[in-house]
């Protein structure tokens, strides 16, 4: 080839680069003979926004309380205006030191290779503690007369009767067990329960915040509608003080209880603990439950397991809880968890101690 022809091949060469370079935009041609790449157009949006974007998420509640009904987490400015002229008008509740009440205790374990505790079983059957209002409507009389001294002190089943009635049945021959107390208190279990047609909640003896009524009690001079006061007695443990310093147990325990033998044995769980002066130690069980375990009042329980009372679950308060207290002119609650935007607003408001 002649240098005429390499001349001329160098010309065309060059003119071709140069003719392709005119097709890349100016910016991409300084830095790269490779094209730029092109971004696809975004779809229109339409109505809805696309997933992916954040206007779709809703951000109004980034940390929503139990109320899921409050469009918003904290409350409105108009709120907290009211709420803030309500405590400089002196309309929110005094500042006042609440003392708090001490962590509850934890029963002291036992050592290692102690011997088992033993305890007396006594089957507890349904029974009545009449009011002194009601012995009167029943039997005419506001006197009891004693059949038999029971082992708690001061408590006896008596010659006296009632019949209970139901929506669906009736029970004759319930006993009354005395002295009388402040309020009546019918104890029965889950077959008695049925039988009488009635749901009476599971309660310690004496706690009747949850009983409930619809039983009629029937005696020879006449008859009481019980509006409340029917539960089914929670199975517990009565401990004299003697015992309980004995076995480092006290008032308010809970405890493992193993009942029976064999087969037909049986462990109560969460078996309440009465301690104080008014106790004989004796475990006291229905008679649904002493049944299915096989026993009988006088045989022996074994104690396996036990830890002291648990805290009551303590309540989350937020911003918009301390203003509705400070509406209602209710303090926090002192065993209360704030968060720390609620204890400013509780502080501001006086709804606390600093």
């Amino acid at each position: 080839m002649t240098d005429a022809e390499l001349d001329r091949l160098a010309d065309l060469i060059a003119r071709a680069l140069l003719e392709r370079r005119s097709d890349v935009p100016p910016a991409a041609s300084r830095d790269s003979w490779v094209p730029a790449p092109i971004r696809p157009a975004p779809p229109e949006r339409g109505g809805e926004p696309p997933v992916w974007s954040g206007a779709a998420q809703d951000l109004g509640d980034v940390a929503p309380s139990g109320d899921t009904s409050a469009p918003r987490f904290r409350p409105s400015t108009a709120e907290l205006v009211r709420a803030t002229r309500a405590a400089a008008a002196g309309q929110a509740p005094p500042r006042e030191r609440v003392t708090r009440e001490s962590t509850p205790h934890l029963t002291r374990p036992r050592a290692a290779g102690a011997p088992a505790i033993e305890v007396r079983i006594g089957v507890s059957n349904r029974h009545v503690h009449l009011s002194a209002s009601h012995l009167a409507a029943l039997f005419g009389s506001a006197t009891l007369t004693v059949a038999r001294q029971i082992t708690q002190p001061g408590q006896f089943a008596a010659n006296e009767t009632v019949a209970a009635v139901g929506p669906k049945g009736r029970i004759d021959a319930v006993r009354i067990v005395g002295p009388t107390r402040g309020e009546t208190q019918f104890e029965i279990a889950v077959s008695d329960a049925a039988t009488l047609g009635v749901e009476p909640p599971i309660a310690a003896s004496g706690s009747l915040e949850q009983s409930i009524g619809g039983v009629t009690l029937i005696g020879p001079a006449g008859k009481v509608e019980l509006r409340r006061g029917v539960i089914i007695a929670a199975r517990h443990l009565h401990l004299s003080p003697s015992d309980s310093r004995r076995w480092g147990l006290r008032d308010g325990d809970r405890l493992d209880v193993r009942c029976g033998q064999g087969a037909r044995g049986a462990t109560y769980h969460d078996v309440l603990v009465r301690s104080g002066d008014g106790h004989a130690t004796e475990l006291h069980v229905d008679g649904d439950e002493a049944r299915a375990a096989g026993v009988r009042t006088g045989d022996t329980a074994s104690i396996i397991g036990w830890r002291g009372p648990s805290a009551a679950k303590r309540k989350l308060v937020t911003e918009r809880d301390v203003v509705e207290l400070a509406r209602k002119g209710e303090r926090v609650p002192a065993d209360a968890i704030l968060t720390p935007s609620a204890r400013d607003r509780a502080v501001a408001l006086g709804l606390v101690d600093r």
